[in-house]
């Protein structure tokens, strides 16, 4: 007679239960992927619970209103480009008067966190398109500042002669259009006509950017086309 063989009974394993915090975070990422691709509008806290595979009340019990999850999106991005590091590298070279390098390094910054989430750059255009409140919050809490800190530079520098008479905070807004259309072109419409990486188109875009409000040397006029014309 031939005994059966023996077999070892698997141990029957539950999936590990998500931590509060790894849940919030996991809600937050849910939450923004769907309000990128569909909008505020088209997009519910049932759907959001669906695709996160939890009830509403957990999503609820998160976030008990719609801006608290709307700032836990807000502050979530502010990790990811570790905005802590960004404002001392820029405060430092301010302190340096390091001018070329300042704009330099943040038209770096904004093409390299566009280029590495572009998700959050569409959710910025469904919040404005919808007049949706991120768009303020996001405004009112990060831009705003953003704008004064440069303007006061800039407002700064011109005092101490090193940049021409302009207007410090139009200044502030066209640095930021140049890295921003260059990254909004590439999302939007797939353009190539220019490319590089982040550290070459800053490159670029910061000289041209930097001569245009620059003070002529001594002696030097300035064309009506905006060229610096030195006397030989």
């Amino acid at each position: 007679m031939t005994s059966a063989p023996l077999t070892t009974a698997r141990p029957t394993t539950t999936p590990r239960r998500m931590s509060g915090e790894d849940r919030r975070r996991q809600i937050v990422r849910i939450a923004m992927q769907q309000f990128s691709e569909k909008g505020f509008n088209g997009v519910t806290t049932k759907e959001i619970a669906a695709r996160a595979g939890v009830s509403e009340a957990i999503i609820f019990r998160h976030f008990a209103t719609k801006q608290d999850l709307y700032a836990a999106i807000l502050d979530q991005k502010m990790k990811d480009a570790d905005a802590r590091s960004f404002w001392e590298r820029m405060r430092e070279l301010a302190a340096r008067r390091d001018d070329q390098n300042f704009f330099e390094t943040i038209m770096r910054h904004v093409i390299e966190r566009h280029r590495a989430d572009y998700s959050f750059q569409r959710l910025l255009f469904f919040s404005a398109l919808e007049g949706h409140e991120l768009s303020d919050m996001f405004f009112r809490l990060y831009v705003r500042d953003i704008f004064d800190f440069l303007a006061d530079y800039i407002e700064t520098r011109i005092r101490e002669g090193a940049f021409r008479e302009v207007n410090p905070h139009v200044v502030a807004r066209s640095l930021f259009a140049m890295p921003f259309l260059q990254t909004m072109f590439e999302q939007l419409h797939g353009d190539q006509t220019v490319t590089g990486s982040p550290e070459a188109l800053a490159r670029a875009y910061s000289s041209i950017f930097f001569e245009g409000i620059r003070r002529p040397a001594a002696g030097a006029r300035v064309h009506p086309a905006g060229e610096t014309v030195v006397p030989s």
